[in-house]
């Protein structure tokens, strides 16, 4: 590896700009480069947090360069980990993590500052039951700060944490006293987030007792309960599960060991980059994927469903390439109907949906309400905006009904991000197919997961303009 460069949050990443232009079919350009799939946002905070649990030093390669990362870097840190960035020759960043052994220390003032980072904020929760007093804050109380966490805290109250937070729903600011508990047996719903179960997956483990879950009501986006359960797997940690993912059975007082990994690329921003090339009818390739996750192929599933020109599949055995034709040839008919299913892809829908938009037919996202508590709603929201570019959209209560306009969607219209990453994602991608373009307030949004998007957009042959 190169020297060492560390740095108080994270490597350079460029700012995207608060208001941008995107241009509409006739603002195209002349394609100048391939995208860069960012690191997977799931992988990146499961193996941060294996190496912030582990004793002694384990590196992360290719993390997600992005806000969320900043954000769970500077949480690591306050708990009492070391963590520096490195750049090899092939200008690959990593992570070197010194890890606390499990034992964390607690933040200065007590308090970690969560910024809009979700999914980092309930794997901490869980893990900061471990703290006698811990206080997790944001500074985006219309997005994280309105997001519920209230199953996650019942079943912390369960084992012996006691906890404050904003009602109704259990919201940040949130408060946890009394750890670290014993462990022992608990039930947790999962019918509205599967981060609440894999935060008493990485719990349980450090716990004299271990953990016994029991999920009720279902689980949501079961394919990111199996992702916590493989990075659990690769830091040596043993948990027994059912096949269904109803019950998990942690034996107590586990280590968590060092590790290498590897992250594979992000599925949503795969999602953004095919409705991306779709609209501009480009061609486009990607590596990188874990292509054996099930949310993978529930995506590559999507896209057929779409009408996407795959001309190359990767293959459960072997992975691969997926390869995209610009050529519009094999879409779907008008007057066709279709649906898919939300939940295995439930990140990746805004961006699906955008797609639908250009496609011929009718294609309705279904089994999807959890949208609703997103970074924004992402039902509701991504509906109004769309429809004010001028797509046909019906919001439901669980999902989406999109109508196809491939002959061109109006645009010449100021929509908002609501402080969404993905929605803004979606959007760019319809006003890039549209008549007039589209002007995107809180466009800066997507350097949540993706910084560099709308750099990537102006290589695939996008037009976009800082307003």
């Amino acid at each position: 590896m190169a020297a060492a460069d560390e740095y108080a949050e994270m490597p350079p990443l460029p700012r995207p700009p608060a208001r941008v232009f995107v241009g509409g079919r006739t603002a195209r350009t002349s394609p100048t480069g391939s995208p860069r799939l960012p690191g997977s946002k799931y992988y990146t905070l499961r193996y941060l947090l294996n190496a912030l649990l582990a004793g002694g030093e384990s590196r992360v390669r290719a993390p997600a360069l992005s806000d969320d990362t900043a954000t769970l870097v500077r949480a690591m840190r306050a708990l009492g980990a070391r963590a520096r960035w490195e750049r090899d020759k092939a200008d690959v960043w990593s992570l070197t993590v010194s890890g606390t052994a499990g034992r964390l220390s607690p933040p200065a003032g007590g308090v970690l500052h969560m910024g809009n980072a979700g999914a980092a904020l309930r794997l901490l929760v869980g893990i900061g039951a471990l703290l006698p007093a811990i206080r997790f804050e944001t500074d985006h109380p219309d997005s994280l700060g309105r997001r519920p966490n209230a199953d996650l805290l019942a079943a912390l109250r369960a084992i012996g944490i006691e906890t404050e937070s904003k009602e109704p729903g259990g919201m940040l600011p949130i408060t946890l006293r009394g750890g670290p508990p014993a462990g022992g047996a608990v039930t947790v719903s999962g019918a509205q987030s599967s981060q609440y179960v894999s935060a008493l997956l990485y719990l349980g483990p450090l716990l004299r007792e271990g953990l016994d879950i029991t999920v009720a009501g279902g689980l949501r986006s079961a394919p990111l309960v199996r992702v916590t359960l493989r990075a659990l797997a690769a830091a040596g940690v043993s948990v027994r599960a059912r096949k269904d993912l109803s019950r998990f059975q942690i034996p107590e007082a586990q280590r968590f060991m060092p590790r290498d990994y590897w992250t594979p690329g992000d599925t949503p921003s795969t999602a953004a980059l095919v409705a991306a090339a779709r609209a501009l009818e480009a061609d486009l390739r990607l590596d990188g994927l874990a292509w054996a996750d099930e949310d993978a192929q529930a995506l590559v599933g999507a896209l057929e469903t779409l009408g996407a020109p795959l001309v190359e599949r990767p293959m459960e055995a072997n992975g691969g390439a997926l390869r995209l034709r610009g050529a519009a040839q094999g879409s779907p008919k008008s007057g066709s109907v279709r649906e898919i299913d939300c939940d295995p892809v439930i990140d990746s829908v805004p961006a699906l949906v955008a797609l639908a938009c250009l496609t011929p037919g009718e294609t309705r996202f279904l089994n999807g309400a959890n949208l609703r508590a997103k970074e924004s709603d992402r039902i509701g929201d991504l509906c109004s905006e769309l429809a004010c570019a001028g797509a046909d959209v019906t919001p439901l209560e669980d999902g989406i009904i999109a109508r196809g306009q491939p002959n061109g969607i109006e645009g010449g219209a100021t929509v908002a991000a609501h402080d969404d990453h993905r929605v803004a994602q979606a959007l760019a991608i319809v006003g890039m197919a549209s008549e007039r373009g589209l002007i995107i307030d809180g466009a800066d949004a997507v350097a949540k997961s993706y910084p560099w998007f709308f750099e990537d957009l102006e290589r695939m042959g996008a037009l976009v303009e800082v307003r």
